[in-house]
């Protein structure tokens, strides 16, 4: 998978432009979970998944749940849009969920509507990074200078579980900040990565300060192009692992083959661990740090542990991943599957199903005048159509009341579930560089389903 890094060529508006809209013409993609995260505790409050029609909420550990359209949230029609996601910490107004959109940042705490950070304004948003208490949230993104006409960075950071934001870094002309993560240990430990122009070249910034100053190396990506922060180890801030494109992705329409490095110097210095044949649209690290899955539609799930070499150990195809108090959720396809998302308490060998899209209802239970009563529901039946039908004929459930059932579903290494088949840039106009960014972070994004 190892090949030359290809320079990313400068493009023109014209091009930009053509491109994004190309890749945007309709949100007629296939419905698919591209992330998954969950709140703080043992029995998390709430699961979020993102998908490519909008968000699923989940009450009850995944038993319940309800939908939000990406007009919920200001994104979407017609541009296509796959917003980093974040949960705050609990509080007497519940457990605030964040979205990055193209212009600003959004939270909601009753899966009704949403509001506008008024800090963020409309900066473009690259990413979100929450610790896993939810106490202290990152957002990283960028803005217009007026006076250079060019791009700038900025990090904001939350220390009340993202129920307001404060600037605490601003600078980096001439670079776009893609990722960012916080050690869980200490978040004040802070990465990110960039990518810069002239020349063309990938970036790692390290941070004690909370992101107040940072450190700028080389990233050395093994010959890959865009690095991602995939996670910092639980309990190591210095063990950092990144996952990379090995073909350029504004060549490849379709990326496949994926690296995944890992550092245990804090990024000085990154060593290859694995490679899929196609897309590793998922990651997950065991909370003790020892245990590592990757894995894509098709590569399976993969799993190492304590350094060896990586297994298969289902052939699910993964669409993303997450590990969180002592089980393992895995994103799937539903038509080969069987479900969207599903729980492991094994290790990736069994799963409980958790949702299928085919088995959702209509949104219930907003009221009157929210985005999601006078602006989602209407939308349904077409989402709904794009879902297919079940292999039973089996009735859809209401969203709001969508019980999990929790039969496990044994999955082989070599096949499908068990009976379940189926962005001042040098060169960058505002107009070009965003929509250049637009373009590789869509792309990005598909394959950053952690």
């Amino acid at each position: 998978m190892i090949a030359p890094r290809r320079r990313v060529p400068a493009l023109g508006l014209g091009l930009a432009v053509a491109l994004f809209a190309s890749a945007s013409l309709a949100n007629g993609r296939f419905p698919t979970a591209q992330m998954v995260q969950l709140s703080a505790g043992a029995h998390p409050a709430r699961i979020v998944l993102r998908t490519t029609f909008g968000v699923l909420l989940g009450e009850d550990d995944g038993r319940r749940w309800s939908w939000m359209c990406e007009d919920a949230f200001g994104y979407g029609r017609p541009d296509v849009w796959d917003p980093p996601v974040a949960f705050g910490s609990p509080g007497p107004d519940g457990v605030p969920l964040l979205l990055g959109i193209p212009g600003g940042l959004r939270r909601t705490t009753d899966a009704c509507g949403s509001t506008a950070v008024p800090e963020v304004g409309t900066d473009y948003t690259a990413d979100l990074s929450a610790t896993g208490d939810g106490r202290t949230v990152h957002w990283v993104g960028s803005f217009l200078d007026p006076s250079t006409r060019g791009l700038v960075n900025r990090v904001r950071a939350s220390d009340d579980g993202g129920r307001s934001f404060r600037t605490v870094y601003q600078g980096s002309p001439g670079v776009l900040f893609l990722t960012m993560e916080a050690a869980p240990s200490n978040p004040r430990r802070v990465y990110l990565t960039a990518r810069a122009e002239n020349p063309t070249r990938d970036l790692l910034y390290r941070s004690d300060d909370g992101a107040m100053t940072l450190t700028e190396s080389p990233l050395d990506l093994h010959g890959g192009a865009e690095g991602w922060i995939s996670a910092v180890d639980p309990s190591d801030p210095d063990v950092v692992y990144v996952r990379s494109f090995a073909d350029d992705p504004l060549r490849a329409r379709d990326p496949g083959a994926t690296l995944l490095l890992r550092s245990s110097d804090g990024g000085a210095r990154f060593t290859e661990i694995a490679r899929t044949t196609g897309a590793m649209r998922g990651f997950a690290l065991s909370g003790d740090g020892r245990t590592v899955w990757v894995g894509g539609p098709d590569d399976g799930l993969l799993r190492s542990v304590d350094g060896a070499a990586f297994e298969r150990v289902s052939g699910v195809q993964v669409q993303c991943l997450r590990w969180h108090a002592g089980a393992l959720y895995v994103c799937g396809n539903h038509v080969i599957d069987g479900f969207n998302l599903a729980r492991s308490d094994d290790g990736g060998r069994t799963m409980v199903p958790l949702v299928d899209f085919r088995r959702l209802g209509p949104p219930t239970g907003c009221a009157a005048g929210t985005a999601v009563r006078e602006v989602c529901a209407p939308t349904w039946p077409t989402v709904q159509s794009g879902f297919g039908a079940l292999p039973d004929a089996g009735a859809a459930m209401d969203a709001g009341a969508m019980d999990a059932g929790g039969t496990s579903v044994a999955t082989e290494p070599g096949g499908c579930a068990a009976g379940a088949r189926g962005g001042r840039a040098s060169g960058w106009g505002l107009a070009a560089g965003l929509a250049a960014v637009a373009l590789r972070r869509r792309r990005r994004r598909v394959y950053r389903a952690e």
